[in-house]
């Protein structure tokens, strides 16, 4: 394992740790006391209080304490979102203590913050840009394993899929698609660390790309939506940037534990035939077959699903001394899956270290962050199988090779497998190794008179990947037999290094410059990627042991692979910021990224960006109006950048061979390897981005949010296309095709509606909206050789594809014919052409782009509440106009498939179409996905115990969904297809967290 940087961090922190300066024993006091909301004096928890290097959070009933205080004068500080910060002075006699109790005013939640920016850090209020910061106590619960669930339903204009499988792949979308096939997910960074752009770091294409990070170690998420925020971060931009900024140590030694067990339920599964209706449909339509039919009631997806059971334990140990702070976690997940067989297990670790030396002027900072994840598979096609199985088939045959019942007739290459003997037999499990870490070093040169306002900032970070998986089908089971392969073993080693050093300087004049005051920032960022991907696979196995070699024994020679990869990024960005009162509000800057990913002329990009802002609250005419607290117009406009489309595009390269499309010679079979096509002029994909936002806070931050208009137009859009025979290498290449619009509007709302007084109902909500609509608007004749482009494969027929990049259309619309109906039932075989007519047959006379699977509405609705020791809080969240392609009922809805030698089960949709025939590209099978989902219900019972905290809770995710679409899930991905995707769960959970 290539994991020598996480033992070189490790090493490095623990000698920081013994490096700390020692001192001798100064005289020490203890400051304690109560902090209450001045309107309601209800105590307050979660409160910072500080004295100089010392700090302590304030427990359930609004107390805290400070120990190890050093003798003499100094602040008493306070610091909680949506309170006014107070000040306090206090003096501490060594071995006596005082007590301080303080009353907060509420004020803005929105405006008052303190937001992590790139780069830096700055108040919301004075914020040109549009973001959104998420802090823990904001945080969806219950047992997440997937860091994005904590800020789902959160965050107006974001939208969070995941696949359903533990640990499985997850997808962000921020302010909808502004790209066709290069990458779509936001920049992620952590602690200062740009995280890879491979998905899960390689696993496989599946997999979370944040399944390293225990969520219980994250302090916030900001999201930067607007391209003046996210500019900064130049070609990686486009989509979004996510900060995660993770805990640290504060106030005396305290040590954390939550655990939980949960167990999940599937919630839905494709409606398909019982053997009755199965036997019937037969006999009716295709008798000659009955014979094939046997006496079984066998209901297959009930034998392939279970109750999953879970569970998640996390312990931190954390602190602060005078000039130092620590943090230490480990964590652990267990959770099964609901499909047999598929369980994501996690053991992660986490360290943050933060020094401050010659008087707080040097502040060296380390994290560490590591996991091993092992991953539990279903193997390829148990779902497919399960729906196409006939279930008057039996699940065992004492005949058989495997002791598993497949068809004894008809054709074995069209015949559905037994679902249950590949599940039982088959295996797809993978070992994941994940390291991100970073040291940083910031000085404070105020000290030299000719410097002061001048910080330095260097930051040295990385992300490492080690990956091992392994598929084995044995040779005797029915999936294998049927097709030729007699068995087959692939083993996959993929692994990922990034590293980045960056370096910068902020200059902050202690003078003001004209009438405001001014903020510069400059640098410069190194970026380097370093894969490797070895695999071997085997086919034609002899035996299903393992040989001396590691691999069973095969009839044809094991193909290795090996690949490596390297990509480099180095980026020169600035940034001004100029302020007049904290009333008019300024920010410019630019990022100039070169990438190894382009040819020559086309490897640098340039990304400005600009932004205004006018606090209009602050302004002498807004006096009279005490209701609105806070009141703040934007506006912004920025270009970012969009590389992640893969290494080497612009050479010609070989691709490796695939092990069953071996050429044979005689007694010898060869492995060809093949040249892929190449585009020498391949460009940046870039995006403009325009904003206008209006922030807003009233009766002192009762009420406060944020209203936002945005337009993005992308240029030079990526993305892999046909091209004729012997024009290029390949027959397809990856090129610059078009361009495409993407715009929306947001509305941000939060409220505290009740106060309530001590052991009285406090209630805080929140709600969020946003419509985003997109066009393709350019595809260019010349790279595609067609005005549209065919894409979204789907199960039936050959090569059927259902969606198309068409210009004046979303993008990946359906591309279908209009099925003619009669008393509200389809008609067979007919359908409305292009020109209103009645035609026979599906064809480009009839076929046309509808609907798209892109929601236009996404709406969240968040509540917390709490009466003396008890609380309540839920989340609800609906998408509105998305559509869904049922790929499960077109491709099983139709009684032809009854007259396959091996019948396949039907799709009760057959019921009520009563198709004959197949309609794959029918807008019958396309549905409206609009839905309202619980999807987190919480309750618990804090004890109240002298400072420490004893919390006991439930909690249900996925409570319901109420939603007209017949199929498993009306989120189905981010394509809008549901073939027999991983089904949704309903998961109970029970746990507790302690606090001392």
């Amino acid at each position: 394992m290539r994991m020598k940087p996480l033992r070189y961090i490790i090493g490095a922190l623990l000698a920081m740790l013994w490096m700390t300066p020692l001192r001798a024993q100064a005289p020490v006091g203890t400051i304690r006391g109560h902090v209450t909301d001045a309107a309601n004096q209800q105590p307050l928890s979660g409160v910072t209080v500080a004295v100089g290097s010392r700090a302590a959070l304030t427990q359930a009933d609004g107390r805290y304490l400070i120990t190890g205080v050093p003798a003499g004068t100094d602040s008493l500080r306070t610091r909680m979102i949506g309170y006014a910060r107070a000040t306090r002075p206090v003096t501490v006699v060594g071995g006596g203590t005082v007590v301080v109790d303080l009353a907060l005013t509420a004020q803005a939640v929105h405006l008052s913050e303190i937001v992590v920016t790139g780069y830096g850090a700055q108040r919301a209020g004075n914020m040109t840009g549009s973001a959104a910061q998420v802090n823990a106590g904001q945080f969806n619960t219950g047992p997440i394993v997937s860091p994005q669930l904590l800020i789902e339903n959160k965050v107006a204009g974001l939208q969070v899929v995941d696949n359903n499988e533990p640990g499985g792949g997850l997808s962000i979308r921020i302010r909808g698609q502004a790209s066709v096939n290069a990458g779509s997910e936001p920049l992620y960074v952590v602690d200062g660390v740009p995280l890879g752009t491979g998905s899960g770091g390689g696993l496989s294409a599946g997999r979370d790309p944040l399944n390293f990070l225990n969520p219980g170690d994250i302090e916030s998420f900001t999201v930067l939506k607007d391209a003046a925020t996210a500019a900064i971060y130049g070609a990686n931009a486009s989509n979004g940037v996510v900060l995660i900024t993770t805990k640290s140590g504060q106030g005396r030694p305290q040590v954390e534990y939550s655990g939980s067990v949960s167990a999940a339920s599937v919630t839905r599964l494709p409606s398909m035939l019982n053997a009755a209706q199965f036997r019937t449909a037969v006999q009716t339509y295709f008798p000659k077959n009955d014979s094939l039919l046997l006496n079984a009631n066998t209901n297959w997806f009930d034998l392939v699903d279970r109750t999953a059971m879970g569970q998640q334990h996390d312990v931190a140990l954390s602190g602060a001394g005078s000039n130092n702070s620590y943090r230490l976690s480990l964590g652990y997940s267990n959770q099964d899956g609901i499909l047999k067989g598929t369980t994501a297990q996690r053991i992660s670790l986490g360290v943050g270290y933060d020094q401050q030396l010659y008087d707080g002027r040097l502040d060296l900072r380390a994290n560490l962050k590591g996991s091993r994840t092992l991953d539990q598979f279903t193997p390829g096609g148990v779902l497919y199988n399960a729906a196409q199985m006939g279930p008057t088939q039996p699940v065992y045959d004492s005949t058989s090779a495997t002791g598993y019942a497949n068809w004894a007739a008809g054709n074995p290459l069209t015949s559905a497998d037994n679902p249950v003997e590949v599940l039982n037999l088959a295996k797809d499990h993978g070992t994941t190794y994940r390291s991100v870490g970073n040291v940083q070093a910031k000085y404070d040169f105020s000290s030299f008179q000719p410097l002061r306002g001048l910080t330095g900032t260097v930051n040295l970070g990385y992300d490492i990947t080690d990956v091992n998986r392994v598929t084995f089908y044995p040779n005797n089971i029915h999936l294998e037999t049927k097709n030729g392969t007699d068995g087959s073993y692939y083993r996959t080693a993929p692994s990922q290094t990034n590293t980045v050093l960056e370096t910068y300087l902020d200059y902050r004049p202690p003078a003001n410059l004209g009438p405001g005051n001014l903020g510069l920032t400059g640098g410069y960022s190194y970026a380097r990627s370093h894969a490797q991907y070895s695999s071997i696979s085997a086919v034609q196995l002899n035996s299903n042991l393992l040989g001396d070699n590691g691999i069973p024994p095969t009839g044809i020679a094991p193909v290795p692979i090996d690949t490596v990869t390297e990509s480099k990024l180095i980026s020169f960005f600035g940034r001004a910021e100029y302020n007049i009162g904290d009333r008019y509000l300024a920010t410019v800057s630019v990022r100039r990224d070169g990438s190894s990913r382009f040819g020559p002329g086309n490897q640098w990009g340039n990304f400005p960006a600009a932004s205004i802002g006018w606090r209009i609250s602050r302004e002498p005419f807004m006096s009279g109006i005490p209701a609105i607290s806070d009141l703040k117009l934007r506006a912004s406009w920025g270009k970012t950048g969009n590389q992640a489309f893969g290494d080497y595009l612009q050479f010609s390269t070989y691709q490796g061979c695939n092990p069953k499309a071996q050429v044979q010679f005689g007694s010898q079979f060869i492995c060809p390897f093949r040249p892929s096509a190449v585009d020498t002029t391949i460009k940046w994909e870039s995006t403009g981005t325009w904003d206008v936002g209006l922030d807003y806070g009233i009766m002192s931050g009762r009420f406060s949010g944020a209203i936002d208009w945005y337009s993005k137009h992308t240029d030079n859009l990526i993305f892999t296309v046909p091209v004729a025979a012997g024009s290029n290498l390949s027959n397809y290449v990856t090129t610059n095709i078009g361009s495409m619009r993407n715009w929306g509007f947001e509305l941000d709302l939060n409220a505290r509606l009740l106060d309530g007084g001590p052991g009285g109902l406090s209630w805080t909500a929140g709600f969020n909206a946003t419509h985003n609509a997109n066009e393709l608007l350019r595809i260019n004749p010349n790279a595609v050789g067609a005005s549209q482009i065919l894409v979204g494969d789907v199960a039936g027929g050959v090569g059927t594809k259902i969606q198309v990049l068409e210009p004046g259309q979303p993008i990946n619309s359906f591309f279908v014919c209009q099925q003619q109906y009669q008393n509200g039932k389809p008609v067979e075989g007919k359908y409305i052409s292009l020109a209103d007519t009645v035609a026979s047959s599906c064809d480009a006379a009839s076929l046309r782009a509808y609907h798209d699977p892109a929601p236009h509405w996404m709406v969240g609705f968040s509540s917390s509440m709490a009466y003396h020791h008890l609380d309540l809080s839920f989340t609800l969240r609906a998408w509105l106009g998305n559509y869904v392609y049922n790929n499960v009922a077109s491709n099983l809805g139709d009684y032809q498939e009854l007259s396959r030698s091996a019948p396949y089960n039907l799709s009760t949709s057959v019921l009520q179409t009563g198709f004959l025939a197949p309609h794959y590209l029918s807008d019958y099978y396309v549905e409206k996905g609009s839905f309202l989902r619980m999807d987190n219900i919480t309750v618990g019972y804090t004890f109240p115990w002298e400072g420490r905290q004893l919390r006991f809770f439930a909690n249900v995710q996925n409570a319901f969904t109420v939603t007209g679409y017949s199929g498993v899930d009306p989120t189905a991905g981010l394509n809008g297809i549901d073939n027999n995707i991983y089904p949704r769960s309903r998961i109970l959970t029970s746990g507790l967290s302690v606090q001392f």
